[in-house]
Parts: structure tokens; C-alpha cells; sequence
């Protein structure tokens, strides 16, 4: 599922976009939100797919936890 999520393909991108953005990390320490992005799926092997996966989870996490 990693592999699949943090593919560069456009349709990949829009599927972990959207899965991303149903997840919510309201009031969750920074610990606990990762834990539980982390737990849905296992990371690629490939350092680009991890980024672009990580990348989107910052934005959703500082979108639900701002100031």
C-alpha cells in the first residue's frame, strides 16, 4: 500500500491525498498522529515516495493542529 500511496503517478497522488486528508490529528501530540498515519500502511522502500508521503502528512497535521 506504501508503494502504491507514495507513487508519483497523478492518480496515486490524488488516492493518498484523499486518504490523507480523512485522517484527523486534531489535538494529537506529534508522536501519536505519526503512530497512527504510520499504522494504516508500511513505508516504501524508496526515499522520494517516503517524502512525498511525509510531506503530505506535515501539511495535514499542521492543518488540523494550528497555532
Amino acid at each position: 500500500v506504501g508503494e502504491f500511496l507514495g507513487d508519483n503517478d497523478r492518480f496515486n497522488k490524488e488516492v493518498m491525498y484523499a486518504y490523507v486528508d480523512q485522517m484527523d490529528f486534531q489535538g494529537k501530540d506529534f508522536v501519536s498522529a505519526l503512530r497512527m498515519f504510520l499504522e494504516g500502511f508500511r513505508l516504501p522502500g524508496e526515499a522520494q515516495k517516503i517524502d512525498r508521503l511525509m510531506e503530505k502528512f506535515a501539511a495535514r497535521y499542521l492543518e488540523c493542529n494550528q497555532g
